[in-house]
């Protein structure tokens, strides 16, 4: 059974981590820094030792994550039953966008490598405000759309960017 630790962020920590986000994590980009505080109000910090289960392909979810610290891999299962990896991500990157916007179930696994400290945002942090919620709609899109081609070259070319 996966263990994780869930708990707000302490002012000190959100001021800290404020200005490293607006600058360095995509999902982000061209929010201000009131909206990105308003966001981060509401965020959770999660803890994940290397080796556990962040998500489950197939399990539901409102919440899309941004890394922190550390590195996880993004699993798909084939109908054999065998996984295959879709990417490493690290600090600054994102997943959970696609059941974030369209509702539907995890559409593949993630596990950490390292050990991961990770923000968590529900639906209604990324929505709450118009304005900043167009800017975070457009940039998931920007980072599906990048995330699509690299699979596409994959598929198509045998490789990754």
């Amino acid at each position: 059974m996966t263990i994780w630790t869930k708990e707000k962020f302490s002012f000190q920590e959100l001021q800290r981590i404020m200005f490293r986000l607006l600058e360095r994590v995509d999902i982000f980009a061209g929010l201000t820094q009131q909206e990105l505080l308003q966001i981060l109000e509401s965020a959770e910090k999660c803890t994940f030792a290397a080796g556990e289960s962040i998500l489950r392909e197939g399990s539901t979810g409102s919440f899309v994550y941004i890394i922190i610290d550390g590195r996880v891999t993004v699993l798909k299962s084939a109908a054999s039953g065998q996984s295959t990896e879709l990417a490493q991500l690290e600090a600054g990157d994102s997943f959970g966008e696609m059941s974030l916007v369209d509702q539907e179930l995890r559409s593949a696994s993630v596990v950490a490598l390292t050990p991961c400290v990770l923000l968590r945002l529900s639906e209604n942090a990324c929505w709450h405000d118009p304005t900043g919620s167009a800017k975070i709609f457009r940039n998931i899109a920007r980072i599906l759309s990048h995330r699509l081609r690299d699979m596409d070259d994959a598929f198509v070319l045998g490789r990754r960017r």
